[in-house]
């Protein structure tokens, strides 16, 4: 097959056979769960097929024309490093889909969790493939949508919606800095192309010189920070394991949070080799490896320790692909590259490993827990090997990216430090290696608590526990074996897939050589100085809990968990502050307020352009009509002085409503006959809600009116009705300078730009797209509300009626 159809297929087939998964599940029943596992087989076989040309150096790429007016294209590139990701995001998918039929009971809803499992893994290959940024924004939002569904999965508990929603805040609000980052990108460069302006040194040369530069690299970093957890951002996947554990051993191991890393990687070329990519991005990475390592020791429930470590070994990779200076682009990217596939099997084995023993031992409290090695000897075997390639212990392939990782923190703190001065030389090594010590730490935490000591007999916990059937435990074997295969023969990977990656990317790279020794060397040392530190601080290891605890009761606003719970929680008072502010009284407050501006935007040109009243209305006006426009124009203010003086509401309303249809005559009289059929259309649609209204309240007016207000009242109207009949008479002639009209541009450029006849179609729906959009989300989000407010007043009545 043709490796361009054979991407193009790989990331499409999981969003079109989604959508057969509840028919299929009619016959296949719990067996759905193959079957998505067979959809995801076959994408990992369609990506294999792209590895001998990311291998040879010629990258497979192609594009369709997708707004070809805006300058955008359907445009899918594999390289290297997009068939690293999309091989690690199916071959992962392979396994846990599998593993989630021994997971999850009959009783779910499984059509749901696998359809959104494919999608998300659609998305998450489109992200891999993509070459120009509005189509990764899209892909991108794609996986925040999708993880929103899965993290949020069992709807039913508090816990779930409020980590979904947490994690679909802070993502896509994140996704949305980095939307404009891209835009900015496009300014400047004058292309959406990714791998257009990486391999371009002039495009380059012209960027990094450009004052947007440092805007444009903050706001596509935060976009990538929000979605690894990095930073402050790092506060929403800790509640995402709310999520079923399968769910989170595909997004937040292996896949979703590698698309922040993933999109440092592919912008690499475009954004790196500065002072302030290295201070952002490495300084990012340390802050957060130190402080998310320090914090899982805290943590009691057992996925909540694998999530802090899975945004401590995410920092690892920011930090890592950030060591890059203009002499040494490239100086972290194999080192990076090569820890991100190590920690897409570690943790994903790890994840699945908690998944089995909560699955038998009914709990995940690591309190809970202890002395199942006798009673789970197969998992207590892969949990060892997992933890141990997480920890950095030979001969696993934790251990030879971590030595890699070692390695380039001492030669840029050399590089920094001969360059600027200071202590750098040791601070970057020191940070490593103190990384290094707090990830050992809670590494033994997992198989100490889990597996070692004695049971504790708790209640909660059954006092006959086993090994987990082979649908579950063999993926966890596969996955285990190929940690301790990577680690003995690491030249396979690292020809396959880490070298074509770092070629693929970094100018001039060199040969890389990966082996088990190397004989006594600086990181070797300090793995050494790692394991000693880490096992002699390990005794503190409760301690240093206990400490944590009592400081965070203490002192709770120091959490960033706590600013966003205030912020999100007080949202809506703080919205009715401000709406008591700026919307204190009645709504005609707000009318008059509208009209008295109206009439300073008309009356301040008059004035300041010293015209005079007797020069307002122009010489020459037409005031012939015909009799039926007479009567026409006769019959609307009859039915606007009606609205105003019928006392009575349904009358009133009914007299407004005649004035919107005359004014749809009036159209149709100017020869705008789809105006005049939105004008009906939108009448109607009023006049029966108002009607629908008004039938509940009394149908006289009861509020009294004092002369003096209707005074004002009328004033105001008359001197905004004087205003308006100036400012139209004078459209084309009199007070105005007289103007072109440009309604001939989209006479004559609807058909060649749209291929549109309907010239007003054609302005709403193209010319003024983005207009039309936004009031499209408006309507959208006003039915929302209306919905719920139905539902919720449906709700209150049912539980009315249950009392």
């Amino acid at each position: 097959m043709d490796p361009f159809n054979a991407i193009v297929i790989a990331v499409f087939l999981p969003f079109i056979l989604a959508w057969t998964l509840p028919v299929l599940y009619r016959v296949f029943k719990q067996r759905i769960g193959w079957i998505s596992a067979l959809i995801a087989f076959t994408c990992f076989v369609l990506n294999a097929q792209v590895i001998p040309y990311a291998m040879a150096g010629t990258p497979v790429k192609g594009s369709w024309d997708w707004m070809p007016t805006a300058g955008l294209s359907l445009d899918f590139y594999g390289d290297g490093m997009a068939v690293l990701l999309a091989l690690i995001v199916s071959g992962v998918g392979v396994i846990i889909m599998s593993y989630s039929n021994g997971y999850m009971s009959t009783k779910e809803d499984l059509p749901r969790y696998y359809q959104w499992l494919l999608l998300f893994m659609g998305a998450m290959l489109g992200i891999a493939y993509t070459d120009n940024t509005i189509q990764m924004f899209v892909f991108w939002e794609l996986t925040s949508i999708t993880s929103f569904m899965l993290i949020g999965y069992w709807r039913e508990r508090p816990e779930s919606v409020y980590g979904a929603t947490k994690a679909f805040l802070i993502t896509a609000g994140g996704g949305l800095l980095m939307f404009a980052g891209f835009l900015m990108l496009r300014v400047v460069t004058g292309t959406y192309g990714i791998s257009e302006v990486a391999q371009n040194s002039e495009i380059l040369s012209t960027f990094h010189g450009s004052p947007f530069y440092v805007a444009i690299l903050v706001l596509i970093f935060l976009g990538a920070a929000s979605k690894s957890a990095q930073g402050p951002f790092y506060i929403w996947l800790p509640n995402a394991m709310e999520a079923p554990t399968p769910v989170s051993a595909f997004l937040h191991s292996a896949t979703m949070v590698k698309a922040g890393v993933y999109l440092v990687a592919r912008m690499h070329p475009i954004l790196s080799g500065t002072p302030e990519w290295l201070i952002l991005v490495s300084g990012t990475g340390m802050i957060t490896m130190v402080m998310a390592g320090f914090l899982a020791f805290r943590q009691t429930d057992i996925k909540a320790i694998l999530a802090y470590s899975t945004i401590s070994q995410l920092a690892y990779l920011m930090t890592m692909y950030g060591y890059s200076t203009a002499e040494h682009p490239g100086l972290g990217f194999a080192a990076a590259t090569f820890h991100l596939l190590n920690h897409s099997t570690f943790k994903a084995t790890l994840f699945l490993v908690a998944g089995i023993v909560a699955h038998e031992a009914t709990t995940r409290d690591i309190r809970k827990l202890g002395g199942l090695r006798k009673e789970m000897p197969k998992t207590f075997i892969v949990a060892v090997i997992a933890a141990a390639s997480m920890a950095g212990v030979p001969p696993l392939n934790g251990f030879l990216s971590k030595e890699m990782f070692y390695e380039t923190s001492v030669e840029i703190g050399a590089l920094v430090s001969e360059t600027y001065g200071g202590p750098w030389a040791i601070v970057f090594p020191a940070v490593a290696v103190l990384g290094g010590v707090f990830t050992l730490m809670y590494s033994i935490k997992l198989i100490d608590g889990i597996f070692l000591g004695h049971r504790t007999h708790d209640h909660d916990v059954p006092h006959h526990i086993h090994d987990a059937p082979w649908v579950m435990l063999a993926p966890a074997v596969f996955l285990a074996g190929l940690i301790i295969f990577f680690g003995l023969y690491p030249k396979f990977p690292v020809e396959t897939l880490i070298q074509p990656a770092y070629s693929g990317l970094v100018p001039h790279a060199e040969h890389l050589h990966i082996q088990l020794w190397h004989g006594i060397t600086t990181p070797l040392l300090m793995t050494i100085a790692t394991f000693a530190i880490g096992i002699v601080l390990y005794k503190f290891y409760d301690s240093i809990a206990a400490w944590q605890n009592s400081f965070n009761a203490k002192l709770p606003w120091v959490s960033v968990n706590y600013w966003y719970d205030a912020t999100v929680n007080n949202a809506k008072g703080i919205a009715a502050k401000f709406g008591a502010v700026t919307q204190p009284g009645p709504i005609g407050g707000y009318i008059k307020a509208a009209m008295l501006f109206m009439i300073f935007l008309i009356l301040w040109p008059v004035y300041t352009q010293g015209i005079s009243l007797g020069s307002i209305f122009p010489a020459g006006l037409n005031f012939n009509s015909q009799p039926y426009e007479i009567v026409l124009y006769a019959l609307m203010i009859v039915a606007a002085l009606g609205a105003t003086v019928i006392p009575r509401y349904l009358p009133a309303v009914l007299s407004l409503s005649a004035l919107g249809f005359l004014v749809s005559l009036l159209y149709m009289y100017l020869k705008a006959p789809d105006l005049a059929m939105t004008q009906v259309c939108v009448e109607t649609l009023s006049t029966i809600i108002f009607i629908l209204a008004i039938i509940k309240i009394p149908q006289k007016f009861k509020e009294p009116m004092p002369a003096g207000k209707v005074m004002v009242n009328f004033a105001i109207s008359a001197v905004v009705t004087f205003a308006v009949f100036a400012l139209m008479v004078n459209a084309n002639a009199g007070m105005l300078a007289p103007f072109e009209s440009f309604s001939h541009y989209f006479i004559d450029k609807s058909l060649q730009m749209t291929g549109g006849l309907n010239v007003v179609n054609v302005i709403v729906v193209d010319f003024r797209g983005y207009d039309t959009i936004g009031e499209i989300s408006v309507l959208s989000l006003a039915a929302l509300g209306v919905y719920n407010l139905i539902l919720s007043r449906a709700g209150k009545a049912e539980g009315g009626e249950e009392e």
